[in-house]
């Protein structure tokens, strides 16, 4: 039997429009992630990673007890850390991280990280509720976000790891750059009830560029 969203209580905040599009689907962990799309893959991918564990955390003692747990935490703010496992650890601010595991892999190590969160001095923020994720694929990234974004994301500017809090299509995003593989790509973190309405936005912005979505599998 195929596996769809329906077939679990977490789904994606947009699976409708993933089905709509064609998209199949695989279980990963707890949920259904689109794997791949009826048609080639475009020039320009949007890839949902919505239903992947990530977790949040904040508070005096965030960042200590995340490098104490063996978690690589950049030295600066607005930086991201690559893991040995292929995730990235997004350092917000001084008392606050984002914890992302790779697309293909390492999710249930974010899922024990997140289990393990103390409290006192160590709080949760449970990111995977709250913020939709994306990522934007292609060499064409750059100008199609320019389009939507006023932050220069042009390597020279923003390089790998980079992160910038800001604004992308009139919604409050985190933008990071991707920091695995040849191909540019930035990871889009945004209002999870704002999700549907992103994800149609940053398609229309793609259309010039042969964009279009992008399974997991896909992703080389």
């Amino acid at each position: 039997m195929a596996v769809t969203p329906e077939h679990f209580n977490r789904r994606s905040f947009i699976y409708p429009r993933l089905i709509e599009a064609g998209a199949e689907f695989a279980e990963v962990i707890d949920a259904a992630v689109a794997t791949r799309y009826p048609h080639d893959a475009p020039a320009l991918g949007l890839v949902d990673l919505s239903p992947l564990p990530r977790t949040g955390i904040k508070g005096p003692r965030a960042l200590e007890w995340l490098a104490a747990q063996g978690w690589p935490v950049p030295e600066d703010n607005n930086q991201a850390a690559h893991t040995e496992s292929g995730g990235m650890v997004l350092r917000l601010g001084n008392r606050e991280a984002f914890v992302l595991p790779a697309p293909r892999g390492d999710g249930e190590t974010v899922h024990t990280l997140e289990q393990s969160i103390p409290g006192d001095g160590v709080w949760h923020m449970p990111r995977r509720d709250s913020h939709a994720w994306f990522l934007l694929r292609g060499e064409a990234g750059v100008d199609c976000m320019a389009k939507l974004c006023g932050v220069d994301l042009r390597e020279a500017q923003f390089p790998r790891g980079a992160i910038a809090q800001t604004s992308v299509a009139r919604l409050n995003t985190i933008v990071c750059r991707d920091m695995a593989g040849a191909t540019p790509g930035f990871h889009l973190l945004a209002d999870s009830a704002s999700a549907i309405w992103f994800w149609d936005a940053l398609l229309d912005a793609m259309q010039e560029f042969d964009g279009g979505p992008l399974g997991i599998h896909e992703i080389d």
